[in-house]
């Protein structure tokens, strides 16, 4: 992987029209109280086009969320920028309603800064809407690569699990994100290298990465440093 209501709510839905306001009845004046807002997996994966952001770590440079086409489509994504502000990749996903879709990856390595390749993953590559912390899914999907200068193309298959480890408050540059997603990712054939774990906020997508080894040794990490832009 590249660096991606509750039973609660059907209650409180029933109670209100039982009792015809949420406050119970009685005085008409009275205010309702608000239902507090239930986290939700699919929430952080929603993208806000515009919303930009530098990375600081390993992996140091800007971050647009956008809304552009990949492989035919317009799709939501997250797109990786040099400190320079030249295109590097470009990863599009968006919610489904089978699941959140991971769709591939656009690369631009040309001197130009064309995109030089396409990544394209196979439907496999879909994580449930609803996933409940503790949660891990087992995803089997294809990678075709096409090479844009020659029309060449190449495919690789990748088996790994996908968790989620619940919902965490994360500050970074100088905001609060509540209800973060953190997520892990594992290889299961891969007896050397670690897991990656991410964590993913609504509207702003990955805004932390770690990778490990296989002995727990952090190997490269990158973080969310300054917003530069919330529309």
């Amino acid at each position: 992987m590249n660096f991606p209501q509750t039973k609660t709510l059907l209650l409180t839905a029933a109670l209100c029209t039982a009792l015809t306001a949420c406050g119970g009845g009685g005085d008409d004046d009275a205010s309702s109280p608000a239902t507090p807002a239930v986290a939700a997996f699919a929430d952080c994966f929603a993208v806000t086009p515009g919303v930009a952001y530098t990375m600081a770590g390993d992996f140091a440079g800007k971050v647009l969320m956008v809304q552009e086409n990949f492989d035919g489509t317009v799709r939501p994504g997250m797109l990786d920028l040099s400190s320079a502000g030249e295109r590097e990749t470009a990863v599009y996903w968006s919610a489904e309603a089978d699941g959140i879709r991971f769709w591939g990856q656009a690369n631009y390595n040309n001197p130009d800064h064309s995109a030089s390749s396409r990544d394209v993953y196979s439907s496999g590559f879909l994580v449930p809407l609803a996933m409940q912390a503790g949660q891990s899914v087992s995803l089997s999907y294809t990678e075709t690569t096409t090479y844009l200068s020659d029309g060449r193309t190449s495919t690789q298959d990748f088996q790994e699990t996908f968790s989620f480890e619940g919902f965490e408050t994360v500050t970074l540059g100088g905001k609060t994100f509540e209800n973060v997603c953190r997520i892990k990712v594992v290889e299961p054939a891969n007896t050397e290298d670690g897991p990656s774990t991410a964590w993913y906020a609504k509207g702003f997508g990955l805004i932390h990465a770690r990778h490990t080894n296989s002995a727990g040794t952090v190997l490269s990490e990158t973080t969310l440093d300054t917003i530069t832009a919330q529309p």
